[in-house]
């Protein structure tokens, strides 16, 4: 058996892709306090205590005990990309030849931190990562792209610009049944 990155691993020819493990365990009434924040936020643990049948200060223990735990991470505000200039979604396909040196490493990691950069996966194919990003204008995306391009990256990309988007779920999943 042998690793060729953190968590994945290889059994004989089985790629063993592991699974993370829940902080806590979450029962149908957490679930469903997850499944109502995921759609409102600001949903107040008045209104939550009345739709999962609990009080209110019992809502507001379990809320924090998922932030405490790691489940809730944090709240925001969703803000229609257009209207604040950001008009270009893309996917990057990322490869690189071999491991990332330290300081390409350093600058791959500070490159992330870029507003344009939504996501970035290490991914399993022929690409190492799948990043998102949404710029002004396709200019803006190709000076992205150049950063991953040029030393000391030297990264090889793949661009996908996004024509039209059917479904972009804010949050990631949804949780609970029928949600």
């Amino acid at each position: 058996m042998f690793s060729l990155w953190p968590g994945l691993r290889f059994v004989g020819n089985i790629v063993d892709f592991p699974t993370k493990r829940r902080a806590v365990d979450l029962d149908p009434v957490d679930l469903k306090i997850l499944t109502l924040l995921s759609k409102d936020g600001r949903l107040p643990a008045a209104q939550l205590a009345d739709r999962v049948g609990l009080s209110r200060p019992a809502v507001s223990e379990r809320i924090e005990k998922l932030e405490r735990n790691g489940v809730i991470l944090g709240t925001t505000a969703v803000i229609e990309p257009s209207s604040i200039g950001k008009l270009v979604t893309a996917f990057v396909a990322v490869r690189s030849p071999g491991s990332l040196s330290p300081s390409a490493w350093k600058a791959f990691q500070q490159l992330m931190r870029d507003d344009e950069i939504l996501e970035a996966h290490t991914v399993a194919g022929d690409d190492c990562y799948l990043i998102k990003v949404r710029t002004d204008s396709i200019a803006s995306l190709n000076t992205m792209v150049s950063k991953l391009t040029a030393p000391p990256l030297s990264l090889s990309t793949r661009t996908t610009i996004v024509m039209q988007t059917h479904c972009e779920k804010v949050g990631g999943i949804r949780l609970g049944e029928g949600a």
